[in-house]
């Protein structure tokens, strides 16, 4: 209803803004520059500025003249009588040049444009990703009309430059969290080879939930997106939690591979620390299925949801497909290389008793 009756108006738009180095009511036709570059590219469907504010046009020198002649339109009383309008201004002249106060700063350096883009709404993903793009355009705007500074705020603009720095730092995070992994795995396995392999299957759970829980609020779901927080909580779970879960069950193989074969080794060890893994597993899988399942109401119940599935999703591949399936089978297909560079030979099987007739 807002679009069809108050086309000027936009409950959540983007917000362009530029800044130059004298007040634009010096050289209005600055702002007019910077004005056409961004209309002629076609981005915007609703396009609101200092020169029409509130539906009734303003052109550059009018808005100098209105300047010259009212002064700063902050400083005006709403709705004065006619006989009081300098200049012969039309109450619906002196409306729009008072609501330029709310697109042109006290000291008329700053200047903003509210803005709808073509490419969707605000808190859409085809919005977030355009914001490259757009700004590109603005700072062409800027270089044409002079600015000294220019920017592209809103809830599109800040979303991209949150998921951007959180994929940055999960770049930084990933690769420090798996060396320190590592070292730790090696130091308390004795081996060099174990870690590795180990380090893998936490990586393919991970892509795993990531890429289940895409599929269910995405392509199923019909979702925008996923929060941008997923990604970095079910890393930091699923490497604590498998690394934890590799520790108890790989220490086990290597407790049991000293009495007696490979194979049977890993079949009661896993017989042993199974139990327990499962158990912690269904109890952590359980906590975040909650949030799942009750997550969905209020301001941010999607992103709950999406954050209580992916951890869910992700703890329970760990403890029944990663930890009972993957990495049992792996031990036993490498053998003694899996303690290598140390050797472990199973105690030897004890020589039958003769019985004394």
């Amino acid at each position: 209803m807002v679009a069809e009756h108050f086309p000027q108006s936009n409950a959540n738009p983007a917000e362009v803004v530029f800044r130059y180095a004298q007040p634009i009511w010096g050289q209005p036709a600055r702002v007019v520059t910077a004005e056409d570059v961004l209309r002629q590219s076609g981005r915007f469907t609703q396009f609101v500025g200092p020169f029409d504010p509130n539906g009734t046009p303003l052109g550059a020198a009018e808005y100098a003249r209105l300047h010259a002649e009212l002064g700063p339109p902050e400083h005006l009383s709403p709705l004065p009588a006619q006989g009081e309008l300098a200049g012969g201004a039309s109450l619906a002249q002196y409306e729009a040049y008072r609501a330029t106060a709310g697109f042109v700063s006290a000291d008329g350096r700053t200047v903003e444009f509210e803005v709808a883009l073509r490419a969707g709404a605000q808190q859409t993903t085809a919005a977030l990703d355009a914001t490259p793009e757009v700004r590109k355009l603005v700072s062409e705007a800027a270089a044409r009309s002079g600015a000294v500074a220019s920017g592209l705020a809103g809830e599109a603009a800040a979303l991209y430059d949150v998921s951007s720095t959180s994929n940055s730092d999960l770049a930084h995070v990933i690769p420090v969290a798996i060396i320190a992994i590592g070292i730790l795995l090696a130091l308390v396995l004795r081996s060099a080879v174990a870690p590795l392999y180990l380090i893998v299957s936490v990586a393919l759970s991970y892509l795993a939930a990531l890429g289940v829980s895409t599929l269910v609020f995405i392509d199923l779901g019909g979702s925008g997106g996923l929060t941008f927080i997923l990604p970095f909580l079910m890393f930091i779970f699923l490497l604590a939690l498998g690394e934890d879960y590799n520790i108890l069950v790989m220490t086990r193989i290597r407790e049991e591979a000293r009495g007696r074969p490979l194979r049977s080794a890993v079949v009661q060890a896993i017989g042993m620390s199974g139990p327990t893994v499962t158990a912690a597993g269904l109890v952590l899988a359980g906590s975040f299925a909650v949030l799942a399942l009750v997550g969905g109401g209020g301001p941010g119940g999607s992103q709950i949801q999406d954050i209580g599935f992916g951890l869910a999703i992700g703890i329970l591949m760990d403890t029944f497909l990663v930890r009972t399936l993957l990495v049992p089978s792996v031990v036993s297909l490498l053998g003694r290389w899996n303690w290598w560079p140390q050797h472990i030979d199973p105690a030897p099987p004890s020589a039958p008793t003769r019985s004394s007739t």
